[in-house]
């Protein structure tokens, strides 16, 4: 065994789903590395699972991409309130007709989420990080009761009409 040497670190600032591609592959890759130093790989074996071959050990390649999957999932769900993007992608390694139709949804229900819910959940993340003292949801604050109507002054009085 050797010692860790270093560390990634990956963050698209701009693009959760990038990210977690960008990681899906990056951990295929330290994973082919960690087992040949274990000797459990050869390196044409090592190679094949770097670069995501599904032939080389397919239940390791399909749970990696599952777990990945489910990840993204997760993190996407918390942070933008619909199910991860580009999972064809993590899955497949390519784009798919599939994968864009479910895209499309997954943004319309992002959408939807940040206009409806971002701001509360903005707060309480803050909160929760300690970065905001008091978690104060923001609502609007109270309408005013309406006004009392003006008091009308009393009608003339009208002098009886003479027969």
């Amino acid at each position: 065994l050797t010692l860790q040497s270093g560390v990634v670190r990956v963050n698209c600032i701009d693009c959760l789903d990038r990210t977690n591609v960008a990681q899906s592959v990056i951990s295929r890759w330290m994973l082919s590395r960690q087992l040949e130093e274990l000797g459990v790989l050869r390196p044409r074996e090592r190679d094949a699972i770097a670069q995501g071959d599904p032939a080389c050990f397919p239940p390791l390649q399909a749970a990696l991409k599952q777990l990945w999957v489910e990840q993204g999932d997760v993190l996407s769900l918390q942070y933008a309130g619909s199910q991860a993007l580009q999972t064809d992608v993590t899955l497949t390694g390519r784009r798919t007709l599939h994968g864009l139709i479910q895209d499309s949804m997954a943004s319309v229900q992002r959408y939807v989420s940040q206009q409806v819910y971002d701001t509360s959940t903005q707060d309480l993340l803050d909160h929760l990080t300690g970065h905001k003292e008091a978690f104060v949801p923001r609502t609007q604050p109270p309408a005013p009761p309406p006004a009392p109507p003006p008091s009308l002054p009393p009608p003339p009085s009208v002098p009886p009409h003479p027969h």
